[in-house]
C-alpha cells in the first residue's frame, strides 16, 4: 500500500517579466446618450410620463438600462423591464431595461417607455437619466447543492429555495415534457433516451416535407391550433421572466424548442411569389384514425393526411395564432439571430394578412380537427392576439392600433367583454385583457382583466368560479389544473405589470399552483415525475409503450413522463391514476404552456435548483430531507435567515441570540460546513441553551429515520447532560396537536440515552428514558470525535402495542424498545411531520444541569428517510484535525492521538507539515527540508529524500486553476539523500508544491 502527501503551496516566484494591467468596466454611463422625460397625463395621486433615451453617440446600443430619480412610488411600466437589483426604491431611484423588441438604438435613433408614478404632490419630473449602454443582468452563479445533485458530478443551476416546492426542478421537467412530444427526426444528441425518429415522411401525400414540430398530447396528431397556441404560451413566459430561464440554465433547452416549432410552422406556410398566403398547413395525421392505435409513435404504419386551410377554405384563427407564435418567438431569438428573428416576422405579417383578409374558422375548412379541437370561440379573438404579438415584437404602433380595433368587435365590446372562462388554444380573450392593460393601460382593458380575475378570485356581481374543497378554482371536468394554470400565469403577469389588490391575483396564482404540485387533499403532486406519488399512468401512448395495441399491457407505464401536468382532479379533489380516465390523466402542449411561465415567475420569487439530468434516478427516492449546510451562507444568522435557509421552518430559537452559526473550518470528513452551536456558560434548558428549530417533513408519516453526524469540542465538559436533535410530531406540521418528540440525551459521563416527550391528552406512559445500550454495549459521546447517529421512529397502530423505537451508533445496533405504545385512543392522530432540532444543556430545570463554561458542539449530514439510512462509514479525519485516521493509528497508535500543532520531533516542523511532506513526525532526521533556488535557466528545489519514495514537483500558475501540473518527477529513490527536482520552464509567477509517495 502506497500513501501519498503533498507540500502545499509554499512558494511562489516572480520574476521581473512586466505586469500588464486592464481595467474592465461594465455598465459605464456614456455621454452619447440622453434621456428626457415628458408628462403624458396628471391623474391627481398619480400621473403617467413617458422617457426617451435617444442615442447620440456614432455606435449603436445593443441594450441599455435607464436609472431615473422619481418624485414618488413607482406604480407600474411598460415597453421596458423594471429591474429591481439595479434600483434604490428606498430613495426612489428606479432602473428600466430595455426589452428584446426595443433593445438595439442605431446612431441617431431613440427608443422610449411609459411609466407611472403615484405622488400626491404636482408632477416632478426627472430632468434626464442615467444611461447604461449594452446592459444585461447579472445572474446568480452555478452553487452546489447536495440536496438535488443527482451525481454528485457537478454545480447546479438555481437559487436557494425558500417556498415549499423547487421551482426550478419543475420548470426544468416541465420543459422536459415538450422534447418527449417532438416528432420527426430527432438531433444525435437528443436527452429523451426511450424517444426515437418518427413520422419522417408527413407532407408526402401533398409533396411537402412536414416533418418535425410536435404531437399533441398522448396520441400522435400534430394540431396546429393548440401547437401554436402552446408555442405562443411557451415564448410568453419567457419574454415576461428571461431571468428564470437563466439562472436555472433552461435557456438554450427552451430556445432549441421553440425554433423545433418554428420551423415546422414554417414548412408548414406556403407563400406565393408575391410572398402572400397560398396555404397553411394546420394538421398532420387523422384524428380517428390515430386515437385507434394505441402504441409508441415510432412504430406507427397508418396513412398521416395533410389537412390545410388556405383563401377557399379559411382558417384566420388558425393562421392568426401562428402569426402570433412566430412573432413571440421573434422575441426571444432577435438577440442571437436577428436573421432568423426577421424570418419568423416575415411569415407572421404574411399569416396574419391572411387570416384578416380571408376570415373564417379553420375548424369549418379542416372538419378532421373538429371533433378534437374544435373552434368554439371563432377568430374574433386571435385577430386582436395575433396583432398584439406583432405589436410587442415589432414595436410597429399600427399593430396595437390594429389590435384596439378587433378588441372591439369581441363578444362583449371594449369595457364589458365575458368574464365566466378562461384563456386557453381555443378563446385568447383573456389573454388579450392582460396583454392591453399592460401595453396600452387603457381604462376599458384594465376593467375587463380585472372583472375576469376577480370572478377567478373574490367573485363579481354574486358570480365566481367554483372551487374544490382543497381549494382549486376548478372550471371545467377536462383539465381542470389546465385552466387553473392558465389563469394563474396571467394574474401573475398582470400582478407583476398592472396592478395587484392586496395581492389578490399573486396570492391566487400561487395557490393554485401549489395545489398542482402538491397542496391538496391528496397530498399528492400532479406533475409527472415530480414531487411526492406523482401520476405514474398518464394518458400517453409513448409513455405507456404498449407493444400489443393495448392500453392495459403493460400494467404500468414504461417511462416516466417528466414534467407534463395532467387533467387533475374533479370538483370533489377526487383523482386517479388511471390511464384509462382520460379526463383526469390527459397530458397535452397546452396543458403545459402557461403553467410553464407561471413556474418561471415562481422561481423568481421562491427560488430552487435544477437537477443535473432530468431523468436521472434520484439520490434515493426513499429521502425526504438530505442537507450538508454547504451552500449556507458562513458565519452567524439571525432567527429570520435561518428560517429563510430551511424553508417551511416556522420558529428559530438561538440565531439571534447568537449560539448559533454555519462553520466552515471544521466539517464531517473535512470538508464543507456544519452547524456550529453554543452553550453559554450558566445556560440551560431552550431559553439560555444551544438552539432548536422544526424543518418540515412536507407530510406525515408513520415511520422514518433520521441520521446526522455530531462532534462536541474536545475539552467538552458534559455535567449532567443535554437534548440532542430528534423526529417529532403532532396531527401534521400546521396542526400541533399532540406535540410529541423522541430524541437522543447526552448525559454526565457522554453516555447516550433516549427520551420521549409526550402529550398531555396521552393516556399511557410509552416508556421512561432508557440507555443506548440493549444491543450489549454503551453507545458513548467521545469529546473531539465525529459520531454517528440514526434513529427509528415506528409509531403503533392506535390500540396494539407494535411501536418501535431503535438507534444505531456510529454504525453498530446500539439500542431496541419494542412494544412502543405511542398512540392512543388520545393521541390516535398524533403522526410524524418534523425533524425537531433542539440541543441544549439540561434535563430538568435545575442549576446543577448548567453549562460550567461555554461549549460548542457541531452537527452536520442530516438526512430524513423512509428507509434504513446505514452508516456511510468512518470518516478519513475522524477528529477533524487534517490527520487522517490511518496515518495517526501509523505513528501515534490511535486515530486521534496527534497534535497537528505539536512537534514531535523537535526538529522544527509541525505534526501537520510532517504529514503534508510525506516525512515522520518522530524521526527528527527524517525531514523534507526544502531549498529553494532560481537559476538563470530553471526553478530548483532540494529535498532530503528518503529510500523508497517517490518525489513529484508540481506547478500552478494561479491557485484557481484546476490541476496541478507536474515538471519533474523521480524515480524510486534507492539510497537517502539530496534530490534535485526542477522546472526549466522557469515561469515568472508559479505556485509549487512536492508531492511524496512513500510505501
Amino acid at each position: 500500500m502506497f500513501t501519498t502527501h503533498a507540500i502545499a503551496w509554499w512558494r511562489r516566484v516572480f520574476c521581473t517579466h512586466p505586469l500588464f494591467i486592464f481595467t474592465w468596466v461594465l455598465g459605464a454611463a456614456l455621454h452619447g446618450q440622453t434621456v428626457s422625460v415628458e408628462l403624458v397625463e396628471d391623474y391627481g395621486n398619480s400621473y403617467q410620463a413617458r422617457a426617451t433615451i435617444t442615442n447620440d453617440s456614432a455606435v449603436a446600443l445593443n441594450s441599455w438600462l435607464v436609472t431615473l430619480q422619481l418624485d414618488g412610488t413607482l406604480d407600474k411600466n411598460w415597453e421596458s423591464l423594471y429591474q429591481a437589483s439595479e434600483s434604490d426604491v428606498d430613495n426612489r431611484v428606479y432602473a428600466f431595461s430595455s426589452e428584446y423588441y426595443n433593445r438595439v438604438i442605431a446612431p441617431g435613433e431613440f427608443e422610449s417607455f411609459g411609466f407611472i408614478v403615484r405622488t400626491s404632490s404636482e408632477p416632478v419630473l426627472p430632468e434626464g437619466g442615467l444611461v447604461t449602454r449594452d446592459w444585461e443582468p447579472v445572474f446568480e452563479p452555478r452553487v452546489s447543492v447536495a440536496d438535488v445533485d443527482n451525481d454528485g458530478s457537478g454545480p447546479l443551476l438555481g437559487k436557494a429555495q425558500t417556498g415549499d416546492y423547487n421551482y426550478a426542478e419543475v420548470l426544468q421537467k416541465s420543459l422536459f415534457f415538450y422534447d418527449v412530444q417532438r416528432s420527426g427526426d430527432l438531433p444525435v444528441d437528443f436527452r429523451v433516451a426511450w424517444r426515437g425518429d418518427s413520422a419522417v415522411s408527413d407532407g408526402s401525400d401533398v409533396s411537402l416535407d412536414l416533418s418535425g414540430g410536435f404531437y399533441d398530447a398522448g396520441d400522435h396528431v400534430k394540431f396546429g391550433l393548440p401547437m401554436a397556441y402552446s408555442l405562443t404560451m411557451l415564448a410568453w413566459g419567457a419574454v415576461e421572466y428571461p431571468s428564470a430561464y437563466a439562472e436555472t440554465g433552461q435557456v438554450s433547452i427552451l430556445l432549441d424548442q421553440l425554433r423545433w416549432g418554428a420551423d415546422y410552422l414554417i414548412k408548414c406556410h406556403v407563400r406565393n411569389e408575391d410572398g402572400s398566403t397560398a396555404a397553411f398547413y394546420g394538421q398532420v395525421g387523422n384524428g380517428d384514425v390515430d386515437h385507434a392505435y394505441w402504441g409508441s409513435a415510432e412504430s406507427m404504419t397508418m396513412a398521416r393526411p395533410a389537412y390545410q386551410i388556405d383563401v377557399d377554405h379559411p382558417g384566420s384563427d388558425l393562421a392568426a395564432e401562428t402569426a402570433a407564435s412566430l412573432a413571440a418567438i421573434s422575441m426571444l431569438v432577435a438577440i442571437d439571430d436577428p436573421d432568423y428573428a426577421a424570418e419568423l416576422i416575415d411569415h407572421a405579417v404574411a399569416l396574419y394578412e391572411f387570416a384578416d383578409t380571408y376570415r373564417g374558422k379553420y375548424s369549418e375548412s379542416i372538419t378532421n380537427a373538429a371533433s378534437f379541437y374544435n373552434s368554439w370561440s371563432g377568430y374574433q379573438d386571435e385577430l386582436v392576439w395575433g396583432a398584439l404579438w406583432l405589436y410587442r415584437a415589432t414595436g410597429d404602433a399600427t399593430w396595437l392600433n390594429k389590435a384596439k380595433s378587433e378588441y372591439a368587435m369581441l363578444g362583449g365590446g371594449a369595457g364589458n367583454q365575458p368574464f365566466i372562462w378562461s384563456l386557453s388554444w381555443d378563446n385568447k380573450s383573456y389573454g388579450c385583457y392582460v396583454l392591453l392593460a399592460d401595453l396600452d393601460g387603457g381604462a376599458t382593458y384594465k376593467a375587463d382583466a380585472e372583472r375576469w380575475l376577480d370572478y377567478w378570485t373574490i367573485g363579481i356581481n354574486g358570480q365566481k368560479v367554483n372551487y374544490t374543497p382543497g381549494g382549486l378554482a376548478w372550471l371545467d371536468e377536462w383539465g381542470s389544473l389546465r385552466y387553473a394554470a392558465n389563469t394563474a400565469f396571467c394574474a401573475l403577469v398582470y400582478a407583476d405589470k398592472v396592478n395587484d389588490l392586496d395581492a389578490r391575483y399573486s396570492d391566487f396564482a400561487k395557490a393554485q399552483i401549489n395545489y398542482a404540485l402538491g397542496s391538496n387533499p391528496q397530498n399528492r403532486s400532479y406533475v409527472c415525475g415530480f414531487g411526492v406519488n406523482p401520476p405514474i399512468n398518464p394518458h400517453h401512448r409513448n409513455a405507456h409503450a404498449s407493444t400489443t395495441n393495448d392500453i392495459d399491457s403493460p400494467n404500468d407505464n414504461q417511462h416516466v413522463l417528466y414534467g407534463a401536468l395532467v387533467g387533475g382532479p374533479g370538483i370533489d379533489d377526487a383523482y386517479v391514476d388511471d390511464r384509462s380516465d382520460y379526463q383526469r390523466n390527459e397530458v397535452a402542449m397546452d396543458y403545459n404552456a402557461a403553467f410553464t411561465g407561471a413556474l418561471a415567475r415562481l422561481y423568481l420569487e421562491y427560488g430552487g435548483y435544477a437537477l443535473d439530468e432530468v431523468d436521472a434516478p434520484p439520490v434515493d427516492a426513499a429521502v425526504l430531507l438530505y442537507e450538508t449546510v454547504d451552500d449556507f451562507p458562513t458565519g452567524a444568522q439571525t432567527d429570520r435567515e435561518w428560517k429563510a435557509l430551511w424553508p417551511g421552518t416556522k420558529w428559530a430559537n438561538g440565531p439571534d441570540e447568537g449560539r448559533l452559526e454555519v462553520d466552515d473550518t471544521i466539517a464531517y470528513n473535512g470538508s464543507g460546513k456544519s452547524v456550529r452551536v453554543l452553550y453559554p456558560e450558566g445556560g440551560k434548558q431552550s431559553n439560555g441553551s444551544g438552539a432548536q428549530w422544526f424543518i418540515d417533513l412536507k407530510g406525515e408519516y408513520d415511520e422514518l429515520y433520521f441520521s446526522y453526524w455530531l462532534r462536541f469540542d474536545p475539552d467538552f465538559d458534559f455535567v449532567l447532560g443535554g437534548k440532542l436533535p430528534g423526529l417529532g410530531g403532532a396531527v401534521s406540521f400546521d396542526d400541533r396537536t399532540h406535540e410529541w418528540s423522541g430524541r437522543l440525551m447526552w448525559r454526565e459521563n457522554g453516555w447516550a440515552e433516549f427520551y420521549i416527550h409526550v402529550p398531555s391528552e396521552h393516556l399511557n406512559d410509552p416508556g421512561d428514558r432508557f440507555w443506548w445500550n440493549t444491543e450489549g454495549f454503551q453507545a458513548i459521546f467521545v469529546p473531539g470525535r465525529w459520531h454517528h447517529i440514526e434513529i427509528h421512529m415506528k409509531l403503533n397502530t392506535p390500540g396494539q402495542q407494535d411501536g418501535l423505537a431503535e438507534g444505531w451508533f456510529d454504525g453498530v445496533k446500539a439500542a431496541t424498545y419494542p412494544g412502543f405504545d405511542f398512540r392512543d385512543a388520545g393521541t390516535s392522530s398524533a403522526q410524524i411531520a418534523w425533524v425537531f432540532f433542539s440541543t441544549f444543556f439540561g434535563g430538568s430545570s435545575g442549576d446543577h444541569w448548567n453549562a460550567q463554561k461555554d461549549e460548542h458542539a457541531r452537527f452536520d449530514q442530516f438526512i430524513v428517510s423512509k428507509e434504513r439510512i446505514g452508516y456511510p462509514g468512518k470518516p478519513e479525519d475522524i477528529d477533524s484535525d487534517q490527520l487522517p485516521n490511518d496515518w495517526e493509528l501509523q505513528h501515534f497508535g490511535s486515530d486521534m492521538a496527534a497534535d497537528p500543532n505539536a512537534d514531535s520531533d523537535a526538529d522544527g516542523d509541525s505534526d501537520y507539515f510532517e504529514y503534508i511532506a510525506g516525512t515522520h513526525p518522530k524521526n527528527a532526521s527524517d525531514r523534507l527540508a526544502p531549498q529553494v533556488q532560481k537559476l538563470s535557466d530553471a526553478f530548483v528545489v532540494d529535498v532530503n529524500a528518503k529510500a523508497g519514495r517517490v518525489y513529484r514537483l508540481l506547478r500552478k500558475l494561479n491557485l484557481t486553476d484546476a490541476d496541478w501540473l507536474e515538471v519533474d518527477i523521480s524515480a524510486t529513490i534507492a539510497t537517502d539523500g539530496t534530490l534535485s527536482l526542477e522546472d526549466p520552464s522557469l515561469h515568472g509567477r508559479a505556485f509549487y508544491k512536492v508531492e511524496v509517495t512513500e510505501p
